[in-house]
């Protein structure tokens, strides 16, 4: 059983800005998780296996431009830090155009500090979709972009996804849980930011 104490200071430091209820809240889900774990030895001669918990948070929007436009404008990482408040800066780790294999390190302001991460295409499918993946405190993060063109021009629909198969299932659980509500807030941004750019001369 992990001390109480220890999951709340890691808590605490791991979501500065959450209120104390939140990780209160967090810190209970993980006691009734740590009592309640399954084990993960042998029980006869078959294996019991660790369900591990998984987030994903799916968000949408129209955007009244033609599927080609808004597809580019998506795709445009030399000027993603123009379109999108959020992002402060992008890197490019190497050339050529966007697709499977591009890879660059965003930089953004979140929860009141800077922080950068490492992204890679990996499944893109030009004016139809693509996958965004990286790999943060051990868990694998994966936001999938997907488009389709619609009476109202384009229907653009994010589905963000946490994997986190590398960490341990007590601690995954109400991570997850405590962030849901701030990546959604983040997608839905986003989304509006891209949409008012792309809106604004129609």
């Amino acid at each position: 059983m992990p001390d109480r104490q220890k999951v709340e200071a890691i808590l605490a430091n791991r979501f500065p800005g959450a209120p104390l209820s939140q990780v209160a809240a967090a810190v209970n889900a993980i006691m009734a998780l740590e009592r309640g774990r399954p084990s993960t030895g042998l029980r006869g001669n078959a294996p019991v296996e660790r369900q591990l918990p998984k987030t994903t948070i799916a968000v949408s929007t129209y955007i009244t431009a033609p599927l080609t436009r808004v597809f580019d404008r998506f795709t445009d990482l030399d000027h993603a830090a123009e379109y999108v408040s959020g992002i402060l800066s992008i890197e490019r780790l190497n050339s050529g155009a966007f697709g499977v294999g591009t890879r660059w390190r965003e930089t953004r302001r979140l929860l009141g500090r800077v922080d950068s991460a490492e992204m890679e295409v990996t499944a893109f499918a030009r004016c139809t979709a693509y996958t965004i993946s990286h790999v943060k405190a051990a868990i694998r993060i994966e936001t999938r972009f997907a488009f389709e063109a619609s009476d109202r021009g384009t229907l653009v629909a994010v589905e963000f996804s946490l994997d986190g198969t590398q960490m341990p299932m007590a601690l995954l659980a109400p991570i997850n849980w405590a962030i849901a509500g701030r990546v959604r807030h983040v997608l839905h941004a986003d989304l509006a930011d891209l949409k008012a750019s792309l809106e604004s001369r129609y």
